[in-house]
């Protein structure tokens, strides 16, 4: 693989809230877990954070490496005519309509995708796939189904990137009452649960797309190899990219 002559630039996504003390109280901010932003850095990447707002154009896309899709609260499910639940978390539709608008470009555009946890969700809504609402109700054998991080182990397809990172086993540090029914488009499952939950999902073809419903950015060294997995995709575009424009 070829020296890289810079860092690669990573959009990661953020979300919004209410400042709630000092002279900005009652104002919107831009927010992100700090977590994801430090897990790129220390895999050698620059983040660069995207806040919603209107759609990106291809071109814009193709001047990042690579997007992380953070997590957050849960999507809109008015976005796949269903109505919300008692037990939904307050939607954010601004940011559902971007982080959707920005996985599709990416795709177009070949850029790399690492989605977690919401950001599985909304690649696998994205493409077409169901969510199970309320894991407690739907699936109360998988552990992982609160507001506090609970380790979980995933079964993981050999035959797949992700495969190749961790091994075919790993323990993961997961928290999330929603989760993957089923995939369609051209997704695949390659990770699960041994309650049956999906807990990963890779692109079956085309660009790299990894989508995962745990937390790598606390995961130490476990996660770190995620992070450092999607720079290697990255690496590889360039390749391809460098090879195509010779022919």
């Amino acid at each position: 693989m070829a020296q890289r002559t810079r860092r690669p630039l990573i959009g990661v996504t953020a979300g919004a809230r209410t400042m709630m003390s000092g002279a900005w109280a009652g104002h919107d901010a831009v927010v992100v877990n700090e977590n994801y932003v430090r897990a790129l850095r220390e895999a050698g990447a620059r983040p660069v954070v995207l806040a919603p707002q209107d759609e990106w154009t291809d071109e814009e896309i193709a001047e990042l490496d690579g997007i992380v899709l953070t997590g957050g609260t849960d999507l809109d499910p008015a976005a796949w005519g269903e109505e919300a639940l008692a037990t939904d978390m307050v939607p954010d539709p601004e940011r559902d309509a971007f982080e959707t608008s920005l996985y599709r470009a990416a795709r177009r555009t070949g850029v790399p995708v690492l989605g977690i946890c919401r950001g599985l969700q909304i690649i696998v809504i994205a493409e077409g796939g169901e969510l199970h609402r309320h894991l407690p109700e739907d699936l109360p054998a998988h552990p992982a189904t609160g507001l506090e991080p609970t380790a979980v182990e995933v079964e993981v397809d050999a035959a797949s990137d992700l495969g190749l990172a961790l091994g075919t086993r790993a323990e993961v540090t997961a928290f999330h009452h929603q989760g993957v029914r089923a995939v369609r488009g051209d997704l695949r499952v390659v990770g699960r649960h041994a309650s049956g939950l999906p807990l990963a999902v890779e692109a079956a073809s085309g660009s790299s797309v990894l989508g995962v419903q745990w937390h790598p950015e606390i995961d130490g060294e476990v996660g770190a190899t995620l992070f450092e997995s999607l720079l290697t995709a990255i690496d590889h575009r360039a390749v391809s990219v460098r090879a195509d424009s010779l022919v």
